[in-house]
């Protein structure tokens, strides 16, 4: 049960949140405030004053208290940033409620845009890794029994100093949904489980010449689409050496089979890679689009739609290259910031727990870390869903990006080869050259690093001079 402090400033931000009080306005005065909660007001004062200090909300002399611009942006010391910011499930706020009654002492935020305590996807969490708290000091003893967790979604956020910045809540590897209705049309077979590369590039010519190229695959310019085919051809961005530093590997042989692919992809679909992050791909739902390339969390998405006549299977194998795919995790983490050691340990215990694990799993949303809860939550009986219990070990998480400046400059001039016709062997060079001088500029002991940061995040002039 939460303190009567706690309940008004609930009130408050729950207002703020949901638009009752937007921003700009002003707030109630603390006599209606007190009368609508139930409480003293010389506790809604002090709620009052707390937001003030929050950055929340300013008071204004003989004036009153108003929603402060850029509310959104602050970080409150016990707030929790839930799930995937976009991705709506019917169970969330069964979800919520669960985590309410077993951490009274956060408050999940619906619209900050930062937490205390936040699940981040992948890539999210490695771009900011120095912002996020060690959490080795804190994990449960059990965390390393592998028979009880899975060991293997670890890779990629723990450091070689042992320093772990995310832990691993969910993960799944990325497959194949496939239309059955739409590969009929066009006379095709259904994929096999070890389909090949060039199978996939036969489906994909048939269906472009009946369907738009919105109606054929899900390409996008977003690197959870195009890692995986990197991945697949064995390469890879990054390398991680056992001293700490990176190794580029975007100019190797493998990583430029990659590219070459995806070039192959795009000319084939005529894409401008223009679908978008976040947005919920109902037209596959709809049955109106015939391969869909997504994790776990997608066929969540897609139970009890009413379009049912689809399958799944892995990712087509490319010659010479891997069956691995880009693992996608969402990662337990705690800011910097979080001085109450007590209250990182019993969240972490929370999400970590049986109940919590076990509600995942029942609702499919990606793989539980915990081996019990996936295990029960695994539909064995569906193909469809099995594909993710043979899959689950091939994934990668190692994009070992640790700067949202490397990986603007990584990403956009990835995506501008892909969009080339040009053999992509000398701008692959060109990037390459563009990454290391990066990487050195931001070594820990350049003085610039934290004083004068590159504006990169905000604009492309750098990576547009090299590549």
């Amino acid at each position: 049960m939460k303190d009567k402090l706690s309940q008004v400033r609930e009130f408050l931000l729950d207002g703020i949140e949901s638009g009752r009080f937007p921003t700009g306005s002003k707030l109630p005065g603390a006599r209606d405030i007190a009368a609508e909660v139930g409480a003293s007001f010389l506790l809604v004062q002090h709620a009052v004053s707390s937001l003030e200090q929050d950055g929340i909300v300013e008071c204004v002399s003989r004036r009153g208290t108003y929603v402060r611009t850029g509310w959104e942006y602050r970080r409150i010391r016990n707030h929790m940033l839930l799930l995937r910011p976009g991705i709506l499930m019917p169970w969330q706020e069964e979800f919520r409620n669960l985590l309410a009654e077993e951490l009274p002492e956060i408050r999940l935020a619906r619209n900050f845009d930062e937490g205390m305590f936040e699940l981040r996807v992948t890539l999210y969490l490695q771009e900011h890794r120095d912002e996020y708290l060690d959490l080795s000091p804190y994990l449960p003893e059990e965390i390393y029994d592998e028979n009880r967790f899975f060991q293997f979604p670890f890779r990629g956020f723990r450091e070689p100093d042992g320093r772990v910045f995310g832990i691993p809540f969910i993960f799944s590897p990325r497959v194949v949904f496939y239309n059955r209705e739409m590969l009929a049309q066009c006379n095709l077979p259904e994929p096999e489980h070890d389909w090949s590369w060039e199978s996939f590039i036969h489906a994909l010519r048939q269906l472009r010449g009946r369907f738009n190229m919105d109606q054929v695959l899900n390409f996008n310019e977003y690197p959870y689409f195009w890692m995986n085919f990197l991945f697949r051809a064995g390469g890879k961005l990054l390398s991680r050496q056992p001293d700490g530093s990176c190794k580029v590997c975007i100019d190797s042989p493998e990583t430029i089979r990659g590219i070459t692919l995806l070039q192959e992809l795009r000319r084939i679909l005529q894409s401008t890679g223009e679908e978008k992050p976040g947005v919920p791909p109902a037209s596959f739902w709809r049955g109106t689009r015939a391969f869909q390339i997504a994790d776990r969390e997608f066929y969540s998405q897609g139970r009890n739609r009413d379009f049912d006549n689809w399958g799944a299977v892995p990712l087509p194998l490319i010659p010479g290259g891997t069956r691995l795919t880009a693992q996608a995790t969402d990662l337990i983490c705690v800011r910097k910031e979080c001085v109450d050691e007590a209250l990182i340990r019993k969240y972490l215990h929370c999400l970590l727990g049986e109940r919590v694990q076990n509600f995942i799993g029942r609702h499919r949303y990606g793989i539980p870390i915990r081996i019990s809860s996936a295990m029960a939550g695994i539909d064995r009986s569906d193909p469809r869903d099995r594909v993710f219990l043979e899959e689950m070990k091939t994934v990668s998480a190692e994009y070992n990006v640790d700067s949202p400046i490397i990986s603007t400059v990584l990403h956009n001039g990835i995506c501008r080869i892909i969009a080339s016709d040009d053999p992509p062997e000398a701008a692959a060079k060109r990037l390459a050259a563009a990454i290391r001088i990066v990487m050195e500029t931001l070594r820990p002991d350049c003085s610039q690093r934290a004083e004068h940061p590159l504006p990169f995040s905000n604009n492309q002039l750098f990576y547009r001079r090299w590549i």
